[in-house]
């Protein structure tokens, strides 16, 4: 408890926002600790920690140069800051800083080049979840263990899809540009030489015989109705010159209620780079990348309420050739203290089945969740 104090204080200190001169500086965030406690629902399954303590904070930090009324340079930085009780990989805390460049004209559109997310992830319309745990990349795995997916420094491996976005790639160095919004769409591209990303779903261990480059493509639309705001959205990414994604999701908003779903598909093109059935090494479990071949779909409602805002979020994710899959429920309430203070209650459930019926090699348990965050 005693290192979450530091990282905290110095977040809670730092400026909001400083001016010099023709330079803006600013800097927001949300950090949080959150506690668990878990429920294996079948023996001998997939052990979860009957409790543990998590301590998270996802800010952004940069400096934006005014070229004219129309046009700005800035060099910006998201950073992560985790800290997880019993947490073997990562005893020190997991610290991630993601730099990057923005140019943005009104006319012109955007254009960023750095550790960022794909186009097609950014324009994404999908299910959505209000506290940190979220459901598309979801930090249930914190509380909730998965058959399926392991990202440390001792185990990697993914055998179904993490979200309906497409997050291949993840944050490795890319090259990316948005349109300004035409008529009601904007598009988006974006282009990196080396996805290999354990970040992404792509494992750092994976052996390709074709380039690790990466390619995504996406659309976004916003429909005015009598009733609401609708948005929608398309992605297609394409990586290592053999694997392909889609994805297409859909929003509703209306007053306080906001309803969204959203699916993606992927599979591979060619057999250069094939799926791994068998162990290569120590570090690449058998399908280990079998979520290359897959699919996923989510739904989520919520509405706010003013100082509180309830949701409901599902995801289901399974491989194409085999038994790998996963369902999540996140039923989330937050409560707005103040516009600084945050306080959470979630409720998680998690099926997730692995390669064969055995009890060790599967996962069915629920979580309670609380927490407190200041939003900076």
């Amino acid at each position: 408890m005693k290192r979450l104090i530091l990282p905290l204080g110095m977040i809670a200190a730092a400026p909001e926002v400083a001016i010099s001169s023709t330079i803006e500086w600013s800097q927001s965030g949300l950090a949080g600790i959150y506690y668990g406690i878990m429920e294996t629902k079948d023996k001998n399954n997939t052990d979860n920690a009957p409790n543990r303590l998590v301590f998270r904070t996802d800010g952004k930090l940069g400096g934006k140069y005014q070229i004219s009324k129309e046009e700005e340079l800035g060099i910006h930085a998201d950073y992560t800051i985790l800290m997880r009780q019993h947490d073997d990989d990562y005893e020190r805390g997991d610290w991630r800083f993601y730099p990057y460049l923005r140019w943005q004209d009104k006319h012109k559109g955007k254009v960023t080049i750095g550790y960022t997310y794909n186009a097609a992830r950014v324009m994404h319309v999908g299910a959505e979840d209000i506290t940190m745990i979220g459901i598309q990349d979801s930090n249930i795995s914190y509380f909730l263990s998965s058959a399926n997916w392991s990202n440390g420094l001792k185990k990697t491996k993914f055998a179904t899809p993490k979200s309906t976005t497409i997050l291949d790639d993840g944050r490795s160095f890319k090259l990316s540009y948005f349109t300004p919004e035409i008529g009601n769409t904007t598009f988006g591209l974006s282009y990196s030489p080396d996805n290999a990303s354990r970040r992404g779903m792509t494992s750092r261990y994976t052996d390709y015989e074709t380039e690790q480059d990466g390619y995504t493509a996406s659309m976004q639309n916003r429909w005015k109705l009598p009733y609401g705001k609708l948005y929608t959205s398309m992605g297609y990414g394409l990586f290592n010159r053999t694997d392909n994604v889609w994805s297409g999701g859909i929003r509703w908003v209306y007053n306080g209620l906001k309803i969204s779903s959203s699916y993606k598909k992927s599979w591979v093109d060619g057999n250069k780079n094939p799926i791994s059935t068998e162990a290569q090494n120590e570090h690449l479990p058998a399908f280990f990348d079998n979520y290359r071949e897959g699919e996923a779909w989510d739904f989520s409602i919520g509405y706010d309420f003013g100082k509180v805002e309830s949701n409901l979020a599902y995801l289901h994710a399974e491989a194409e050739n085999t038994r790998h899959q996963d369902d999540i429920w996140i039923q989330s309430n937050k409560y707005k203290v103040n516009k600084h203070l945050e306080l959470y209650l979630i409720n998680a459930y998690r099926n997730s089945k692995g390669y064969a019926r055995e009890s060790d090699n599967n996962n069915k348990g629920y979580a309670i969740i609380t927490g407190i965050a200041l939003r900076y």
